[in-house]
């Protein structure tokens, strides 16, 4: 068994779920039944890459606004990770690197704790047509209601 299958077995034991690396050594993880995350071992780079698929940003003004909102939660300190968007599929996810050393199941549990309710922020925020979370919104002073934002 290799690490990654090891933190994933100790994983999966956490949480209750039995968890196995795929085909593409990769593993995939539905919460709440709405919210995917895929977790990869980055062997180059000795760690764990994590990413949540929070949702298809169809094409116009919407997905301009969003993006904007994404550029500026990215300029600030996120422990989380950052946003970034999928051109190919149109999709934003919620993605992170976390070093291999000190990384266990325990640590990795705790640390979903915490990135699986932000990415479902984001999730929520885009389904009721809002280009950021309310929490994020209200941080920083702008109507939570689709409007396209002042010029940078």
């Amino acid at each position: 068994m290799d690490r990654f299958e090891e933190l994933l077995w100790d994983l999966g034991e956490t949480l209750q779920i039995p968890l196995h690396v795929d085909k593409n050594n990769a593993c995939q993880i539905l919460f709440n039944g709405k919210l995917s995350v895929h977790m990869e071992m980055a062997k180059e780079r000795d760690g764990l890459l994590i990413g949540a698929f929070i949702g298809e940003i169809p094409p116009g003004r919407f997905r301009e606004d969003v993006l904007r909102e994404c550029l500026r939660v990215n300029a600030t300190p996120n422990s989380l990770g950052v946003l970034a968007y999928i051109e190919k599929t149109n999709t934003l996810i919620l993605q992170n690197f976390l070093p291999s050393d000190p990384l266990n199941s325990e640590k990795l549990a705790e640390y979903l704790e915490e990135f699986v309710p932000e990415a479902e922020s984001w999730q929520e925020a885009l389904n009721r047509g809002q280009v950021a979370p309310d929490s994020y919104l209200k941080t920083h002073g702008k109507s939570t209601l689709f409007k396209s934002p002042p010029p940078i």
